[in-house]
């Protein structure tokens, strides 16, 4: 424990711990990681398994850490010790959303999408979850409902108003269209240039191939590194945010990261139903949910309880349906069968 020496300083609980990525890799003050628990052999008695962290993931988001203390570059041996500011301090978080002091909680964002470790989206509550202290407008444009359109090469990106931005601002690529002629890809990248008000180009392009269109996508934009003070909770695991792209042709088979709230991207149109086939969990009282933020033509998402592969003790209660509208979303608990705790906006239970 770092305890207070004046009444303006807050408390922080750090650790010092050893960051494994890779080198050349900017890791900003603020940001959440978590701890590499399987790390090195399975059979050993490792205690280095309470010292290693690393990028927040969607294998690792029910093992957060905590946040970073200062920035740091990852050096060419891929690992660093650094210091880290527990659950249950009162720090610096890293912002992907503007913030109101002591008002609703931002959660940590993990692998999956664009900007893993930062503050944007809001999870359940417990261990990466923070209450901000601080009101901060941290972002210059934020479109999470699937409408931002990116050029077929990827690189030129339609924005409602570039006024406030300057070259080397950061864009956070969400989520976004995936079809078979190129899918976008989740991810930081780097304003190069500012054609004009509403136009802006990337320095790498964010989609994997050259589609044959446009393509759609959510994101949000900021400058240098937006920060605010923030109250980390403890508790249970929360399980962290991630962002899901469903592709436009849909898939029967995508497996869900475990625990934690999946924000699925909207502002396509879905040639079949998108099935997410939601295996058995091994921790009781174990929550999930998966909210749609911009509308799905044509077909839904659905929550599919009854996975081909997978054995549901006890057997599975009914899915959840219907999910195609912004906020439509559906809430579950695990106790050795998933249980259906509510259901938003138009899903249903089959």
């Amino acid at each position: 424990m770092n305890p207070a020496q004046h009444k303006s300083q807050a408390v922080k609980f750090q650790k010092r711990v050893w960051l494994a990525g890779t080198a050349d890799d900017v890791y900003r003050r603020g940001t959440g990681v978590c701890y590499n628990r399987d790390y090195g052999t399975e059979g050993d008695h490792e205690g280095e398994r309470d010292k290693r962290v690393e990028r927040a993931s969607t294998s690792n988001n029910r093992r957060f850490a905590g946040v970073l203390d200062r920035t740091v570059t990852i050096p060419s041996t891929g690992e660093i010790q650094v210091t880290i500011n527990m659950p249950g301090s009162v720090c610096d978080i890293a912002l992907g959303a503007d913030t109101v002091v002591d008002t609703e909680m931002l959660t940590c964002l993990a692998g999956g999408a664009g900007g893993a470790g930062r503050f944007g989206d809001k999870g359940f509550p417990g261990r990466g979850t923070a209450i901000p202290l601080q009101t901060v407008t941290a972002v210059l444009e934020s479109v999470k409902d699937g409408t931002g359109v990116l050029s077929a090469d990827g690189l030129t990106l339609t924005v409602s108003d570039s006024d406030d931005y300057t070259v080397g601002d950061t864009v956070v690529i969400l989520a976004g269209e995936d079809d078979a002629t190129g899918a976008v890809v989740p991810g930081e990248y780097t304003i190069s240039s500012i054609t004009n008000s509403t136009t802006i180009v990337l320095t790498a392009s964010a989609v994997d191939t050259t589609a044959a269109g446009t393509a759609t996508c959510s994101y949000y934009v900021f400058t240098g590194n937006p920060t605010a003070l923030a109250l980390l909770l403890d508790g249970d695991e929360s399980g962290l945010v991630t962002w899901i792209s469903p592709p436009n042709a849909g898939d029967t088979d995508y497996e869900p990261m475990m625990g934690g709230i999946s924000y699925i991207n909207g502002g396509i149109t879905l040639g079949s139903n998108f099935d997410i086939d939601l295996p058995s969990d091994t921790i009781y009282g174990a929550r999930t949910a998966f909210i749609v933020m911009g509308t799905l033509g044509s077909h839904a998402a659905v929550v599919d309880l009854d996975v081909e592969g997978f054995t549901l003790a006890g057997g599975a209660l009914a899915q959840v349906e219907q999910m195609d509208a912004a906020a439509d979303a559906g809430f579950l608990v695990w106790d050795g069968i998933w249980r259906t705790l509510g259901k938003v906006g138009g899903a249903t239970e089959a």
